[in-house]
């Protein structure tokens, strides 16, 4: 035991003297004052929020800010919240940060789009630890200086819906459609999770009253992780060689238990607690958050989203788009620029192979800069990359992979929220047979099925929100209406023949096939919520190629890099790091970190941590140990 905690102090030491060479201080403290201000009032013009979300490129506005500014410091590529994360942060610290975005709009997947009266969210449904004087609600606090505001969801933020459904084809498809005719509810076993550990244990319990001893043991689980996580992200921070030097010894299964606790999948683990199948599906349940099937997913990945959301959920008020409208104006103040349909076609390097700047696709304009920064994800970047430069191989062999295709359907609907009596929390609903619940069975089965059986039998997870409900000010900008968000997983091959077509321009046969699926998870959303039925005033579907034109998800994907276990061994998070072996050439997002707000977010605090060459993450903690709380006691 003794040598045990030396080895643990040695590599602990070893880590704080790494930060001292890696974190000399040489750049301006970012957040060196509390930079929040009085809440404004909420820009309700749509004018107004386009002049700064929807910057449009040109060569001569471009050459126009060169002319005024010089070259920038650093050039981002993408604008989601990684991107917005590390280039907010350089700017506090002085940096000129030229970002450029492909799509119309800034925010990436915090971005949101509006159609016949109706507004959408396409990537944020809910955040966690934002209840809270957390570090990660104190980092938003500062990264908008303090216009940021959060709405707190239903306590009871998710609740899970199992449908007894033993056939998984045209039978169960006859059931929906009986409901959704009669406008009856279809039946289900539905419980509950609740804003704190004990409560939530508490209703676990009124489900499954013979299982405490499980429920207690899958908590004390998660409460181990969150210890264990430190040292998840002391890899990512401390110098590459050592976080080497630790994984080549063995030493870093006696600095952190993080990796060991890696290698068993959500699944695996669930095995060990219990053998009660549904149990196990209400403890999975949220596996959509990041994409990944239990039985491939680490238990580390889904106990720190089940941690993250343990004392409730929050949603930004005003919406997703409130992320850049309130980041990129500091981002300007700085000397700095954004750019919309400013897609970058090539990251430009010298003879030596270093990054010093970025290719154009529009008109082949280059642009210099001693920093590029890829928000773009890994396989993007790779891409990006000239064939004289060695593409990221250290990192793309790591293990990786691209996340599953997602598909979400958008429904504006003719009546309020109070007329239809929605709350504004999530429902997971799985069509599983009841007591044999097997969430990878089913999930795998309905990935696998051939492009034209695709809607066969029911969809067999859906997340189902009402954003309209979550947002305090959505009344008052769309009086009368509500709107519904549905998400899924997609098998990208079924939509593939369109990955090179523009959108609005992929013809009848893809239309076709996404309106089937779309209608398909719409009548299984209705059979559980009759009240909808005949209410649709709006209806979109979005698919996986659909988000490979709008993110450029290489593979339809929701969440970037698959959240495998391959993905998290001590190996492939050492080589997914911002800094990367092309001199000058960095990456933020969650394909450093993981996925999520929260996680995209830190994936841009570390990369920022890199290009200013100091500890920015002690920084944030420094000020926020002197400073008023985020929500006052």
């Amino acid at each position: 035991m003794d040598s045990q905690v030396a080895t643990i102090g040695t590599a602990a030491a070893l880590s704080l003297a790494a930060a001292y060479v890696l974190f000399p201080r040489s750049s301006k403290n970012p957040f060196s004052t509390d930079a929040r201000t009085p809440v404004k009032p909420f820009e309700y013009s749509k004018d107004a929020r386009n002049n700064v979300v929807k910057p449009g490129y040109s060569k001569s506005k471009l050459e126009k800010y060169l002319k005024a500014n010089g070259n920038p410091d650093a050039i981002v590529i993408g604008s989601g919240i990684g991107a917005m994360t590390t280039a907010t942060i350089m700017a506090k610290a002085g940096k000129k940060v030229l970002v450029l975005e492909q799509h119309d709009q800034l925010g990436g997947c915090c971005h949101s789009f509006h159609e016949k009266g109706f507004e959408f969210d396409t990537g944020v449904h809910y955040v966690g630890e934002m209840r809270n004087n957390t570090a990660i609600r104190f980092l938003f606090d500062q990264l908008t200086n303090g216009q940021l505001q959060w709405n707190d969801v239903a306590d009871d933020y998710d609740t899970v819906v199992l449908v007894d459904d033993k056939n998984q084809d045209a039978k169960s498809l006859e059931v929906i459609e009986r409901h959704n005719k009669a406008g009856t509810t279809l039946p289900s076993f539905q419980c509950s999770m609740l804003s704190g550990r004990e409560r939530t244990i508490k209703e676990l319990l009124k489900s499954f009253p013979s299982e405490e001893k499980a429920i207690r043991n899958y908590y004390d689980l998660l409460t181990e992780v969150r210890k264990a996580m430190r040292g998840f992200v002391g890899i990512k921070f401390m110098p590459k060689f050592l976080a080497t030097l630790l994984i080549k010894t063995g030493l870093v299964n006696q600095y952190t238990t993080y990796f060991k606790l890696a290698e068993k999948s959500l699944t695996e683990v669930l095995d060990e607690l219990t053998d009660n199948k549904t149990l196990k599906a209400v403890l999975a349940y949220n596996f959509g958050d990041y994409g990944t099937m239990p039985k491939d997913a680490p238990f580390v990945m889904h106990a720190v989203l089940v941690n993250h959301f343990l004392n409730g959920v929050s949603y930004p008020v005003g919406g997703s788009s409130e992320f850049a409208y309130h980041m990129f104006p500091i981002v300007e103040a700085a000397g700095g620029k954004a750019f919309v349909r400013a897609e970058v076609d090539e990251i430009v390097c010298n003879e030596s192979g270093a990054a010093v700047g970025v290719k154009l696709k529009k008109d082949g304009t280059v642009i210099k800069a001693p920093m590029i920064i890829s928000n773009a994800g890994l396989y993007n970047t790779a891409e990006m990359l000239p064939p004289t430069v060695s593409p990221l191989k250290s990192m793309c062999e790591s293990g990786v992979q691209n996340g599953v295709g997602g598909i979400s359907v958008y429904v504006g609907l003719n009546k309020s929220n109070a007329e239809l009596n929605l709350k504004g929390k999530h429902f997971w609903a799985f069509w599983t047979e009841k007591g044999m619940e097997d969430l990878d069975g089913v999930s795998q089965k309905y990935v696998d099925r051939p492009a034209n059986e695709l809607a066969s039998g029911p969809v067999p997870l859906l997340f189902i929100s009402f954003p309209s409900a979550k947002d305090p000010l959505w009344d008052k900008k769309h009086p009368g209406k509500s709107s519904a968000t549905i998400v899924s997983f997609c098998n990208y091959d079924w939509f593939k023949d369109w990955e090179n077509d523009r959108v609005m321009h992929r013809g009848e046969e893809y239309e076709e096939r996404k309106k089937k699926i779309g209608e398909l998870i719409w009548k299984q959303t209705v059979a559980l919520f009759p009240q909808l039925r005949d209410c649709v005033e709006y209806f979109d579907v979005g698919t996986p190629v659909t988000n490979r034109y709008y993110i450029r998800a290489n593979k339809g994907e929701m969440y970037g890099l698959d959240h495998n276990k391959e993905r998290f061994t001590a190996e492939a998070t050492n080589e997914l790091r911002a800094e990367t072996d092309i001199k000058n050439l960095y990456l933020c997002g969650q394909d450093i970190f993981n996925c999520g707000i929260a996680g995209a977010a830190f994936g841009g605090l570390l990369c920022a941590s890199k290009t200013l060459g100091r500890n920015i993450y002690a920084d944030l903690v420094n000020l926020k140990g002197k400073s008023a709380p985020s929500i006052p006691k």
